[in-house]
């Protein structure tokens, strides 16, 4: 079969196709035929060599969608012609953690896709079935790829960590990204007012076709007064931070007293410096947000299938062209989500 390889850390030339041998499931997994694949700034990231858990030669990729057409043993409730979307990362389903709902921080199975298990930059793929949702007829391909790490993402961060309630004002940073345009549309969804903040001009307008009611956008990323400005000095109820260490003072500042802040993202992979005196004095909450549960891609692809939040994608590539889509997405030339499409002969 043919997948993209990435043999060495580094630069986006990196990823190359190859041919190497179809896997074969074992007790538990099914082989995916890999209809389409997500691009997530978390497969940068990966590709640079930032996330330890990644050995070479790896496959990257843990935003596909694809059929069954072969399961392995004793994986009773699959059969071949299934649709599939995968999760991020497994769990157990059985541990403490599992049992009160706080799946994303299992220990005892904790793989992730593209990372310890071979991802989706392939034709075919291995995955156990606890790392998958079943994909409603209805939803294109190149959508339901997506849905997990972004509108899957936006229900665990805005939902599930943030709590996010009718009448609040929500600040998303990293807005025009897959999560962040998700997170736009939930947010209106459940309620809020938004304020999108972007740093780019091109994609103001499509935030604004998301639903944001306030797109800001600052190039040098120094937003917090005109946050402050448009919540007529109020500040924000709750902030979604998808770019991480880069913005996250300026989030931090944006905050009204009593105001939640979801850390969800860190795309340059930074550390940052907090005074712990405004955090005190404002009582600010500081949350983390890591990944999806299977509960959550459901809520999902629900949302998704019955039209309550839309996909962005932007452009469907096939999969020889990796490294390109990883350049356009490091140089911010993507509104949405990249997909990458497999050979299917």
């Amino acid at each position: 079969m043919k997948a993209v390889v990435l043999r060495s850390f580094g630069e986006a030339g990196n990823l190359k196709m190859e041919d190497v041998p179809v896997p074969t499931p074992g007790r538990g997994e099914v082989l995916l035929r890999v209809h389409a694949c997500g691009v997530c700034y978390h497969d940068v990231i990966n590709r640079r060599g930032n996330l330890p858990r990644t050995s070479v030669p790896a496959i990257l990729g843990h935003e596909a969608a694809g059929e069954v057409v072969a399961v392995g043993p004793d994986t009773p409730g699959w059969k071949t012609g299934d649709r599939a979307a995968t999760l991020q990362r497994l769990s157990c389903g059985t541990c403490a953690l599992c049992r009160s709902g706080r799946n994303s921080l299992c220990k005892t199975d904790n793989r992730f896709f593209g990372e310890e298990l071979p991802g989706g930059y392939s034709q075919f793929m291995v995955a156990p079935v606890a790392g998958l949702g079943r994909v409603p007829a209805s939803l294109p391909w190149e959508e339901a790829a997506t849905v997990c790490c972004t509108t899957g993402t936006a229900v665990h961060t805005l939902r599930t960590r943030g709590k996010v309630r009718a009448g609040e004002t929500v600040l998303i940073t990293g807005a025009s990204g897959g999560v962040g345009m998700s997170a736009v549309q939930l947010a209106k969804l459940d309620g809020a007012r938004v304020i999108a903040v972007t740093s780019g001009e091109a994609k103001v307008q499509p935030l604004r076709d998301a639903g944001a009611d306030e797109v800001i956008l600052s190039r040098g990323l120094d937003f917090a007064s005109e946050v402050r400005k448009r919540t007529k000095g109020q500040g924000v109820d709750l902030a979604v931070e998808i770019v991480g260490s880069v913005t996250f003072d300026q989030t931090l500042k944006s905050l009204t007293p009593g105001g939640r802040l979801v850390v969800v993202g860190n795309l340059e992979s930074g550390i940052v410096q907090v005074n712990p005196g405004l955090v005190i004095v404002k009582e600010l909450e500081i949350i983390g947000a890591y990944a999806t549960n299977q509960a959550e891609l459901d809520e999902a692809l629900r949302l998704t299938a019955t039209g309550g939040v839309r996909q962005f994608v932007t452009d469907k590539v096939p999969l020889a062209e990796a490294a390109r889509a990883h350049f356009r997405l490091e140089n911010r030339e993507v509104a949405g989500r990249l997909v990458l499409v497999p050979p299917q002969a």
